[in-house]
Formats: structure tokens, C-alpha cells, sequence
């Protein structure tokens, strides 16, 4: 018995409850065990020692899945410290050779509040993932990357797959952690058009920072706090979660070890997620209201341009204040 609890819980076979009157023996429906009598012989269910629980055990119908490689795309204001460590746990993890491209696109800061250079960095992600496309291809790896996308490279990703010059690519499973993508975005017509296979979107309790994305950067939301809606995605919340906590080395450990979230996510079929008790259903979402958005967004440009400013000028005058007191220059 501790053996197929083991094996169940790692998801190599699937566990199930059947559930029984303590009186007739018969078997009974999940819901009919929440009343106090059995449907069948009108006993009381407590009167015999309560609902019987018998657990049975069955291979499932789906077999393990190879991970082919990985994308990792971190946020902005930010070099993405995780990638290294999710490419050495990877790459220790799995009993095979998964490669894993790190794609870092810089530290950016003020650029994502506008919609071109979204689109500017949307297309040179592309384009470096049709080239490690090519190359995989090149080296017998024919299958689609597997993604996992954080904060601000959820939202470049959404926007290649937007991007019709890139509709030649083809990803399988997408791993989603503290995104900014809305939570009313259409992931089952991607998957329809099989640019992706499957979703997962890890959310976070304490992550304070993306309820703010729909105020300052354009076409987003908080994926991150809310889930998404689309009935495609496998939602799972953790409460203790902020922004990046599950990129932190215990939980990033916890994740991918065998029968982690994430491991299952990668290397089982979606269905054996059903009824998982982790997952989460989020409620139905708005944007806030346009123009309220707008003039925080403005507001916050305004602040931004600010303090750059503040910051050049200090700089600039403690340059000047170094040139004068070497001598390089006078004062008048």
C-alpha cells in the first residue's frame, strides 16, 4: 500500500476513493456521502461508523513525457538570476540532455511603459527562437520548446504570438509565473491553432507588484494575482508566494522535483490535474476603468521623468564638481 501511495503521488498511477454505505455495502456517489442517508437502504451514514473510503489504484492511460528543451524569459529591471538556477536544476534533474536557452533581453526600466518597444522586443525574441528553433532541428530535437515566462517576458510573449510573422512557431508546454498577462486572455484559441499545448500559471498571494501592471504598462493585468479565466489553463495559487517566490531555491527545488508541480506539468498529461487540490478557479475579471488608467499612467511617467532628471542632474553636477576640484578646470 505505501508503495502505490509513493507511486501515486509522484503520479506514475492514478489513486482513487471509492466510497461505500457502512451499512449495505453499496457503493455511493461523492455527493450522495455529504447527506446523512444512503440512498439505497435509508441507514444513517454515522449510525454504522460513517462513510466507508476504499482506496484502488490504476495505471494511467497516459505515459511520462520527454522534456525536448526549454525556454526561460525573465522580467524587466531585472537580470534573471533564476535562469541559472532552473538550467542547472534542469539539466541535473532529467536523465537525458534537455538544453536550455537562457533569453535575457536586457535591463529595461522605463521602456516597458510604451507599446513599441513591447513590439521591438516581442520580435527580436522571435527571431532568436526561430534561430534555436532551426538549430534544434539541425541536431534531431524536432519537437516545439517547453517555456517558462516571468513577469514582463509573459506580456513579450504573448505579443510573438501575436505577431503574425511568427506564426511558424510552436511551443509546447508554457509555464506562467508572476505574469502580467491578463487574466481574460484567450489561451484556448492559441492552443486551438496549435501554437501551444498546454498552461500552467503559477500564482502568487503576496505578489504586490503586478496588480499594478494594468496602470503604468499597456496590455497587461495581473495574471499573477487573479488566474486566468480561460478554462484551458491549469491555475494552482500559493498563498505564501511573492512576485519571484517561486524562483527561490527551495521552492524552485520543490517545483521540479518528481511529483512537483511543475514536474507533473511537464511530464504528465494536463488531465492529471483533475480534481488536484491545488488547483484554482479565479472569478471573472475587468480591467479598471480606461481613463482612470490613463492618468495613473501619466502620473507615473511624469514621476519617472522626474527623478530620472533629479538623478542626471546630481551626477552631472557632482562631474563637474570632481572636474573643478582636480584642476582639469577654473571656476570663472
Amino acid at each position: 500500500m505505501e508503495f502505490l501511495d509513493a507511486a501515486a503521488d509522484i503520479g506514475l498511477i492514478e489513486r482513487r476513493a471509492i466510497l461505500s454505505c457502512p451499512a449495505c455495502n453499496e457503493a455511493i456517489e461523492a455527493e450522495a456521502a455529504t447527506e446523512e442517508l444512503c440512498p439505497f437502504c435509508g441507514e444513517a451514514f454515522a449510525d454504522h461508523g460513517g462513510v466507508r473510503r476504499k482506496p484502488v489504484y490504476r495505471l494511467g492511460v497516459h505515459g511520462t513525457r520527454d522534456i525536448p528543451w526549454v525556454i526561460v524569459i525573465h522580467g524587466f529591471n531585472t537580470h534573471g538570476e533564476w535562469q541559472q538556477d532552473f538550467s542547472w536544476r534542469m539539466g541535473n534533474k532529467l536523465k537525458y540532455s534537455a538544453p536550455v536557452l537562457i533569453y535575457k533581453y536586457g535591463l529595461i526600466r522605463f521602456s516597458v511603459l510604451v507599446r513599441w518597444r513591447h513590439r521591438q522586443l516581442a520580435r527580436k525574441l522571435g527571431t532568436t527562437i526561430r534561430s534555436a528553433v532551426e538549430y534544434a532541428r539541425a541536431n534531431r530535437i524536432p519537437e516545439p520548446p517547453d517555456v517558462i515566462l516571468h513577469s514582463f517576458g509573459s506580456q513579450l510573449f504573448v505579443q510573438l504570438l501575436a505577431m503574425t510573422e511568427f506564426d511558424d512557431l510552436k511551443f509546447g508546454r508554457v509555464i506562467a509565473a508572476g505574469t502580467i498577462i491578463r487574466p481574460d486572455y484567450n489561451w484556448t484559441e492559441r492552443i486551438s491553432q496549435g501554437r501551444l499545448e498546454a498552461v500552467f500559471c503559477h500564482c502568487g498571494g503576496k505578489d504586490w507588484a503586478v496588480p499594478l501592471a494594468q496602470y503604468f504598462i499597456p496590455g497587461t493585468g495581473p495574471g499573477a494575482r487573479r488566474g486566468f479565466s480561460d478554462n484551458a489553463v491549469i491555475n494552482v495559487m500559493n498563498e505564501h508566494y511573492g512576485h519571484g517566490g517561486c524562483f527561490e531555491i527551495k521552492e524552485l527545488e520543490a517545483n521540479l522535483a518528481p511529483g512537483g508541480l511543475w514536474d507533473r506539468f511537464l511530464r504528465r498529461h494536463p488531465s492529471m490535474f483533475d480534481g488536484d487540490p491545488n488547483l484554482y478557479r479565479p472569478k471573472a475579471w475587468r480591467p479598471m476603468w480606461a481613463p482612470i488608467r490613463g492618468i495613473v499612467r501619466i502620473v507615473g511617467i511624469f514621476l519617472m521623468a522626474l527623478i530620472a532628471a533629479i538623478a542626471i542632474t546630481s551626477i552631472s553636477w557632482a562631474w563637474l564638481k570632481a572636474i573643478i576640484w582636480t584642476g582639469i578646470a577654473r571656476p570663472f
